[in-house]
């Protein structure tokens, strides 16, 4: 496979391959559609003479003449021999799980790939790795035309259920333009199917978790022709799934974490032939919490993984529901913002002081323990000497850690451990 490295994809080979001489554990996040297996290629190229491939798709491994091994072998135990372990889609990583921390220990250097450098769960990664590089912005990618700066349509607020009919907003918005649509629940989707279809016409397919993988592959091959117009999707399509005409997303469920949320609607933000702006449409308005798509956002390994710059910078079209930064008038159907008076809603409720007494309703054994906790979290040594005494091996250590105290423990107490045995 012979390409070009784009500006920003040859940055971030030349960082990666520092940061692994280094830190040994790295993961490099790219926007979805800015091409990070390629560049976890070339890195491998460099910064290796064996790497080993973990993929979910093997067909990615193929492509790049890579060796490959799954998940599911590698937690069992199977360890084939390399010098860099290359994990795409490393968000899936377990939290804390011993397993993974027995296949750390094996491999002397790890590159993670993804674009949501977050679990499922909304959990940090510091526990796995202990450098992280932005490969490139959204910011960036939009201004030098790699990515589409999409068109987001949302309620005034975020709501626990949905602001519209899924297949009514479809019609009125999206029209007979191609694209997803992301469900919470499988009977959801398929009355949404059943709406969009008609007795002539099967424009609509649902895709689910359990949907047969040679029914799940014939029915991608009928939307990339273009014979299927959406697919509707219950827990799955949202990553690994590379169809640039697709020009809308619309995600009609709530969600808690925004690695699902990028994931979800970075599937309509490649550019295609024809294509002008792509449609994301936000029937439970999480991007009100969440973000817009292209926002440039904070990661990090500790804390909260995905974070907003800036969540103030955002308004909505009070006449087409369009979402745009601050400007005049609306981009899109221009109307002009009629600014609101700033309020504060007093609610009247009695105060109520939370100290010693809130201690007095603990039984003995709830204070001293509680106690103890609090002491440990602000005593470094004395959490490390409690680890050397309880844990049985490094990644018991950081198991118990992060189950007792509620975070990594620090990269550097693995040797530390190691060392004191």
């Amino acid at each position: 496979m012979t390409h070009t490295p784009r500006a920003y994809q040859a940055r971030a080979v030349d960082e990666a391959v520092s940061a692994l001489q280094q830190h040994h554990r790295v993961i490099l996040t790219l926007p979805t559609g800015a091409g990070k297996s390629i560049v976890g290629h070339w890195i491998g190229q460099r910064a290796a003479s064996n790497p080993l491939w973990i993929a979910p798709r093997r067909e990615i491994v193929d492509q790049l003449q890579g060796r490959a091994v799954t998940i599911q072998s590698l937690l069992g135990g199977d360890r084939p021999e390399a010098d860099l372990l290359i994990y795409d889609e490393c968000h899936h990583a377990g939290v804390s799980a011993p397993a993974w921390f027995a296949v750390a220990e094996h491999y002397p250097n790890i590159l993670g790939l993804t674009a949501t450098p977050e679990r499922a769960t909304g959990e940090p990664m510091g526990d796995l790795f202990n450098h992280l590089i932005v490969g490139a912005t959204y910011s960036e990618l939009i201004r030098d035309g790699y990515l589409l700066e999409p068109r987001v349509v949302r309620p005034g607020e975020e709501l626990e259920g949905l602001a519209q009919a899924p297949a009514k907003a479809w019609r009125a918005l999206a029209g007979e333009r191609q694209g997803f649509a992301f469900f919470g629940r499988v009977e959801l989707a398929e009355k949404f199917a059943k709406s969009m279809n008609s007795a002539l016409f099967r424009v609509a397919e649902v895709v689910t978790g359990e949907t047969p993988k040679q029914e799940r592959a014939e029915i991608m091959d009928r939307f990339k022709l273009g014979d299927v117009k959406i697919l509707a999707s219950v827990g799955t399509m949202t990553e690994g799934v590379d169809v640039p005409r697709a020009e809308v997303a619309m995600v009609a469920r709530g969600c808690q974490h925004a690695g699902a949320w990028l994931q979800m609607v970075g599937r309509v933000l490649r550019p295609s032939p024809g294509k002008d702006r792509p449609l994301v449409i936000d029937l439970a308005g999480v991007s009100h919490r969440l973000g817009l798509p292209h926002e440039d956002r904070i990661y990090s390994l500790e804390g909260q993984a995905i974070r907003r710059r800036d969540a103030e910078a955002i308004q909505q079209c009070a006449e087409c529901g369009a979402v745009y930064a601050p400007a005049p008038c609306c981009p899109e159907c221009g109307a002009v913002p009629v600014p609101k008076p700033a309020s504060i809603r007093v609610w009247n409720v009695a105060l109520e002081e939370i100290g010693a007494e809130h201690l007095a309703e603990l039984t003995p054994d709830q204070r001293g323990k509680l106690t103890w906790k609090q002491k440990m979290m602000d005593d470094d040594a004395a959490r490390l000497a409690w680890l050397r005494k309880k844990a049985k091996h490094p990644g018991h250590a950081a198991a118990m850690h992060a189950s007792m105290f509620g975070r990594p423990m620090p990269r550097a107490w693995w040797g530390a451990l190691k060392r004191g045995r």
